[in-house]
């Protein structure tokens, strides 16, 4: 039943150590001087579902509450089918760092109303006390009431807008330790470049030892429809769906900060500690509107999906080698290479043991001895023999994909994103991106499959982007070893037999206060650009972003390997005085339309 929990605890790599006592939560409910609700939840929960129940209203109050014996997760719904849990006025408040929702097996659910928070919290926070002159550590003093815990992942924010700061790259692989004085210390070599005392910082950590990542989490399920379900924060994502049918819904779901804990004067600045919404190598992709995403620990939002190694052939059946288990196909769906390339249907589907799969050794090998990011990297023992509707397509050592576990076919609309990490990463195509609002991230929004083999797997084509707002990313985090650049950015270096990314239509947007690149159309076909504004752009240095890619940080609209794009009536709006390059169009490219006449620089 649990999917992925391995992994991302491996890759996530989180230890915590305790210091003294944790402090508790009162949630806002109980500061108001109501008592603890004491109804037994999820045995409500349970029995509606064993007696088909249509309907369930579950009893408003605070509940705090950990996992029954033998389960994980706080609350479960499993194996639930067309049921409507009432959860208006419910708080639960989880008593120990695991996962707070499990819905595995369902289909047809509605939740409604709850409120998601955790006692004790998976971070604390305080101020920087004092910076190496060296920049090598940082001491930081805890905030009155946050958990006195060693954790390591570590976030610098603005004293005045209590948002991550400018100019602070990436922190990985800090170590933690206390001070005599009960101050933390994080070490690592650069760690006080651009931290001042006083800065704000949080400190994260992930599940407690026996406990499971993630706020709420949908696995193997179809027909889930969240309204007005709040998480204040969580050991792992907010929320995450793997491996379902899709379809998903959530309509005024909130990620936002809770209430302070009990003793503090300082309200949260962080909500969940990693990344805030994922789907993954779901059949059809969700439907999010009227949601709000602040203050998570990385990607705010992001569908999924990736790749799988043909590593057998012999006639209709293939042995394929996955990278994550949730990408497993299912009877139905289709595979292919690229989009328009010969495809086979899914007959069969059988797990089956690496060492009775008959597979080469000279693969085995190349397995084996895959390094971290490369193309042969497929960790752990996720092989699958399929039985095509043909003689197979593909030959040993090809790349495919399943365009039926990408996500395809999702709404994102009229939601509100203030977040430091990535405002949306797409592996996913089919899709509308419509009338939200994205400020403070590092880029906005990323399409691109992040993978290493040529195929279509993560590629996201047949996406409308429209009437959104961009408003002052890319002035953290800066990436240049990285294609992906931009506030909105199509980047797929791996991708060279094809183009990547086809029928793009970008529309009425309006960034603005971007620093660096606004706009980078790379590996992108058939791409429409019109009646975007370009708002106060290049004010300040800009970001060295895709820099060691050759992507020009100092223009507003980047193309490279780009075909059939139109430009009409965008404009630029006080574009200042760290660029001249309005379209930049860098060869190979061809079928380049209005570059010059449809990207108009006015009140220079």
């Amino acid at each position: 039943m649990i999917l992925i929990l391995a992994i991302t605890l491996l890759v996530f790599g989180i230890a915590a150590f305790r210091g003294p006592a944790s402090l508790h939560i009162e949630s806002a409910i109980l500061s108001a001087g109501k008592a603890e609700a004491a109804a037994d939840i999820q045995a409500l929960i349970a029995a509606a579902i064993a007696e088909k129940k249509t309907k369930l209203v579950l009893p408003a109050g605070t509940y705090r509450i950990g996992p029954k014996a033998g389960t994980s997760s706080i609350l479960n719904i499993e194996n639930a089918n067309n049921l409507e849990i009432d959860a208006t006025g419910v708080t639960v408040i989880g008593t120990k760092l695991t996962r707070g929702v499990s819905i595995w097996g369902s289909s047809n659910i509605k939740l409604t109303g709850l409120t998601l928070n955790y006692d004790p919290l998976p971070f604390t926070q305080g101020k920087i006390k004092a910076v190496a002159a060296d920049k090598s550590y940082v001491d930081i003093k805890l905030d009155a009431g946050y958990p006195s815990q060693l954790y390591t992942r570590l976030s610098i924010y603005s004293p005045a807008t209590r948002f991550q700061k400018k100019g602070i790259n990436h922190l990985w692989g800090t170590q933690a330790s206390w001070n005599s004085d009960g101050s933390i210390r994080i070490s690592l070599s650069g760690v006080g470049n651009n931290v001042a005392v006083n800065d704000l910082v949080t400190l994260a950590g992930g599940p407690e030892s026996g406990g499971i990542p993630h706020g709420i989490v949908v696995e193997n399920s179809k027909g889930i429809v969240m309204n007005n379900v709040t998480v204040h924060t969580a050991p792992g994502f907010g929320f995450l769906e793997a491996s379902s049918e899709g379809g998903t819904i959530l309509n005024g779901f909130k990620l936002i900060p809770g209430p302070a804990p009990s003793g503090a004067t300082e309200q949260p600045l962080l909500t969940a500690v990693w990344d805030g919404i994922q789907f993954k190598t779901s059949k059809k992709g969700p439907t999010v509107e009227n949601s709000v995403i602040q203050n998570a620990g990385d990607d705010s939002f992001s569908i999924q999906s990736g790749d799988y190694g043909v590593v057998k052939v012999t006639g209709s059946d293939i042995v394929i080698v996955l990278r994550d288990e949730s990408q497993a196909p299912r009877v139905g769906d289709r595979l292919k290479r690229f989009n328009n390339s010969t495809e086979a249907t899914v007959v069969t589907v059988q797990k089956v043991p690496r060492a009775s799969a008959g597979i080469a050794a000279s693969i085995l090998q190349k397995i084996d001895s895959a390094a971290d990011w490369t193309l042969w990297r497929f960790p752990g023992d996720n092989y699958y023999k399929i039985k095509l509707n043909r003689s197979s397509p593909f030959a040993v050592e090809s790349f495919i994909f399943s365009p039926d576990r990408m996500g395809n076919g999702f709404t994102f609309r009229n939601n509100t994103v203030y977040s430091p990490g990535r405002g949306m990463l797409l592996k996913a195509g089919s899709g509308l991106i419509e009338n939200n609002v994205f400020r403070g991230g590092d880029k906005a929004i990323v399409v691109s499959p992040e993978g290493m083999s040529d195929s279509h797997a993560g590629a996201g084509s047949n996406l409308t982007i429209r009437n959104n707002q961009f408003i002052g990313t890319g002035y953290h985090h800066y990436m240049p070893w990285s294609d992906q650049a931009g506030a909105v950015g199509f980047a797929s270096g791996n991708i060279t037999s094809v183009k990547a990314f086809d029928n793009i239509r970008i529309e009425g947007n309006t960034f603005d206060s971007v620093n660096g690149l606004n706009l980078n159309l790379t590996n992108v076909s058939n791409a429409v650009v019109t009646g975007n504004k370009f708002l106060r752009t290049h004010l300040d240095t800009p970001n060295n972003n895709g820099a060691d890619k050759g992507i020009d940080a100092r223009s507003v609209i980047w193309l490279k390997n780009a075909s059939g794009v139109t430009f009409t009536s965008n404009t630029i709006d006080r574009m200042g005085p760290f660029s001249s390059m309005t379209v930049n169009v860098q060869q190979p490219a061809s079928g380049i339309t209005g570059a010059s006449s449809g990207v108009v620089v006015v009140n220079p």
